[in-house]
C-alpha cells in the first residue's frame, strides 16, 4: 500500500516547484483527487498548461514518478481539448465538479468549466443520437431473444446502457460520467428529471448486464420513453414506430 503521507509530501513539494515555474500558467487535479474522491492507492493526477512554444521541455521536466503523474497541455491545444465534435470529446468528465490548483491568467478555471458541461444545443444533440443508438440496440437484442440467440441478445443487451446512461445525463445538460464515478455522481449530484430512484435504475441496469432479461430491458424502455416524451423527444420515439421491441 502506498504510504499516504509520502505521497501527500511529494505533492506539496511538486506544486511549490510548478507554482514558481513561469512556463506553467495553471494546474488542476484530474482523476479522483480532482473531484475529492480518492482510494487508499492513489496518486496525483496534475493536468499542467503551459505558454511554452515548445513544450517537450515542459514535459521532460515533469516526469511521471511513484506519487505524481503529470500531464502538460500547451495553452493552444487545451482550448479545443474535450469540446463537443472533437476527437478529445470522450474526455469531457474530466473536467467536471474540478476547481483548478492555480490560474495566473484568469481563463483557465473559466475553460475548465465550460469543457465540464454541456450547452443546450450540444445536450439536444447528445441525447437524441444516445436515445436513438439505444432504441437501435434495444430492438436487436429483442429480436435476438425472440429468435433464442441468447449470446446475442445479452451481448446488444449491454451494449444499449452507455446510451441509456448517456441519454439520461444530456437531457439534464450533463456529461455522463466515466463509469468508476457513475454512483459517487449519482449520489452527490442527483438527477433531477428521472422519474425513478438512481438505485431503482441501476439495478435494472445491474441485471440487464447479468444476462440481458427481457422483461428487465423492457422495463427500462418505458423509463427511456417516458423520459424521452417529457423532453422534446417524442418524434424520436415516434420514428420507430413499426419496430419490434417484445
Amino acid at each position: 500500500m502506498i504510504d499516504q503521507s509520502k505521497v501527500k509530501t511529494a505533492y506539496e513539494e511538486y506544486l511549490d516547484m510548478i507554482k514558481k515555474d513561469d512556463r506553467i500558467i495553471g494546474a488542476f487535479l484530474s482523476g479522483g483527487r480532482g473531484k475529492g474522491v480518492s482510494a487508499p492507492e492513489s496518486d496525483y493526477d496534475v493536468m499542467l498548461i503551459t505558454n511554452a512554444t515548445d513544450f517537450q521541455p515542459v514535459i521532460k521536466d515533469y516526469p511521471k514518478t511513484e506519487y505524481i503523474d503529470s500531464l502538460v497541455h500547451a495553452i493552444s491545444d487545451f482550448r479545443d481539448w474535450a469540446k463537443v465534435g472533437t476527437k478529445t470529446q470522450y474526455d469531457k468528465y474530466s473536467f467536471t465538479h474540478v476547481k483548478v490548483l492555480f490560474d495566473k491568467t484568469g481563463d483557465i478555471q473559466k475553460m475548465v468549466n465550460e469543457k465540464g458541461i454541456l450547452t443546450k444545443d450540444e445536450a439536444y444533440k447528445i441525447g437524441k443520437d444516445s436515445l436513438n443508438s439505444y432504441l437501435n440496440k434495444l430492438h436487436r437484442s429483442l429480436k435476438n431473444l425472440r429468435d433464442k440467440n441468447i449470446l446475442a441478445g445479452h451481448l446488444d443487451a449491454v451494449e444499449t446502457i452507455p446510451s441509456i446512461l448517456t441519454f439520461i445525463f444530456a437531457i439534464e445538460e450533463r456529461v455522463r460520467p466515466f463509469n468508476k464515478f457513475l454512483t459517487w455522481e449519482l449520489e452527490n449530484f442527483p438527477l433531477t428529471k428521472l422519474t425513478v430512484s438512481s438505485k431503482y435504475l441501476l439495478d435494472k441496469i445491474q441485471i440487464i448486464l447479468q444476462n440481458g432479461d427481457l422483461r428487465t430491458q423492457k422495463e427500462v424502455l418505458e423509463i427511456v420513453k417516458k423520459l424521452a416524451i417529457e423532453n422534446e423527444y417524442i418524434e424520436d420515439i415516434k420514428g420507430w414506430d413499426g419496430y419490434y421491441f417484445g
